[in-house]
């Protein structure tokens, strides 16, 4: 297999150089996505700055590759570009230093969209399941010996890292996320459509019909001699674009999918598609159907407590939830299934409480942490509590809590775990590193 090392665009980047030449500063530099940039700006020999909520380790990977540390609130140098993440506000004290300093402000898409315009880019798109089909076909082209590169929103073990450049001739195979409509910044050679869903009502507070359109510009987009690859689950946006669309085939009955669950079997269609468009034969399209053992935080086994197996996933929207869960089920048919659920924004808890809870059904014992609120505004003040009378209404003999903290889980679920349950942390905020206290605590 390729190394997956980053491997230095010899001047590929050196179009976006400024006033300052080669620098840029990187505001939530720690987020998956932008760590991914990072990579390619270093890579190619960019001097690089970047803060993010969390500060680097020296160890960092970033940190050794030259990455320049700096906190929060510190004031940057001068650079050309400053970039944020979705999750920075233009506010922050180092964006807006390098801003004064005469630096090129972008967003991570914008950054992302620039690249598009110097190397062929396959935009893989969709409501969910945008990080496991990138990974994933990114692996599948690897493992086959092709230097593809990726830029990915999570940790990727058999990818070793969440980013690399590759062959520039190569497409680059990338998330593009629709929140805030950010996707329009990109023009992709090659599409690879998912699913379409109403999300992010922050953004899309017209629902279904807006977050389609969105769908729409985007698709129009595409590179003129391109492709739509569509997912099954992807609607018929074929008169959205002038690029040829084609539907991905169900993967044949005999082939085992490495990842349990419906919605990966349909998440493999559209990846056996991406890497036919390869040209790869049928044999290492079914190898990397069978092969591939997911990304961190999707299915995650992290270890065990009291005996019982500790699963962190990210799933936070009720689709997401409710094909988790029967992925869990399919894995492990057997297990009394736990499920620790933090709700991600109260602005989504509010706007689709009516599906939270049948999405919930698979759970034997639930409980129900605070939400977790990002960009949410102070007016919305949805809470937890809400889902209560759903989720007692469709399964009155179930366990369900409602817990003040991660403390008071931490004791509930110590108590309620035995030999041979599954324990399933759900949620995009911070109950991800409960579920890793959870097992380094019983070790």
């Amino acid at each position: 297999m390729l190394s997956s090392v980053p491997q230095a665009p010899a001047g590929a980047l050196d179009a976006l150089a400024g006033v300052h030449g080669r620098t840029a500063y990187l505001a939530g530099a720690g987020g998956c996505g932008m760590r991914g940039l990072a990579h390619f700006l270093l890579a190619a020999g960019w001097r690089v700055w970047g803060a993010d909520s969390k500060p680097f380790t020296p160890d960092d990977a970033l940190v050794t590759q030259g990455l320049l540390p700096m906190t929060q609130g510190q004031d940057a140098p001068q650079t050309s570009l400053a970039v944020r993440s979705a999750a920075v506000p233009e506010t922050e004290m180092g964006f807006q230093s390098a801003l004064a300093h005469g630096a090129r402000p972008l967003k991570y898409a914008e950054l992302l969209g620039e690249i598009s315009q110097l190397r062929p880019v396959l935009a893989v798109a969709g409501s969910h399941g945008k990080t496991t089909v990138t990974s994933w076909a990114a692996w599948g082209l690897r493992r086959a010996g092709l230097d593809v590169g990726y830029l990915v929103g999570a940790e990727v073990p058999q990818l070793q890292n969440s980013a690399r450049w590759g062959d520039p001739q190569l497409p680059l195979l990338a998330e593009t996320c629709e929140y805030d409509r950010s996707f329009h910044s990109v023009h992709a050679a090659q599409v690879a459509l998912i699913n379409v869903d109403a999300e992010h009502p922050d953004t899309y507070p017209g629902g279904l019909p807006e977050v389609t359109e969105a769908f729409e510009v985007f698709l129009a987009q595409t590179q003129i001699g391109g492709c739509v690859l569509a997912g099954p689950e992807a609607p018929d946006l074929s008169t959205a674009t002038c690029a040829a669309w084609q539907l991905s085939p169900a993967i044949p009955d005999a082939w085992r999918v490495g990842l349990p669950g419906e919605h990966n079997r349909r998440n493999a269609a559209l990846v056996a598609s991406i890497l036919r468009s390869f040209d790869l034969p049928e044999s290492e399209v079914q190898a990397a159907i069978e092969g591939f053992q997911g990304a961190a935080r999707r299915m995650e086994s992290l270890g065990t407590c009291c005996g019982a197996q500790v699963v962190s996933d990210y799933a936070h929207h009720p689709v997401e939830v409710a094909a988790t869960l029967q992925a869990a089920r399919e894995a492990w048919p057997q297990a009394r299934l736990h499920v620790v659920f933090q709700p991600h924004q109260a602005q989504r808890l509010h706007a689709y409480r009516e599906q939270f809870a049948p999405s919930l059904d698979m759970a034997d014992t639930l409980f129900l942490l605070p939400v977790f609120r990002a960009r949410d505004p102070k007016e919305v003040q949805a809470s937890v509590e809400e889902l209560v009378p759903d989720l007692l209404a469709r399964k009155p003999n179930r366990l369900t809590t409602v817990v003040s903290d991660f403390d008071e889980a931490h004791r509930l679920v110590w108590a309620s775990l035995q030999r041979g349950d599954i324990l399933l942390a759900l949620g995009a905020g911070s109950i991800d590193a409960f579920a890793r206290n959870l097992v380094d605590s019983s070790s």
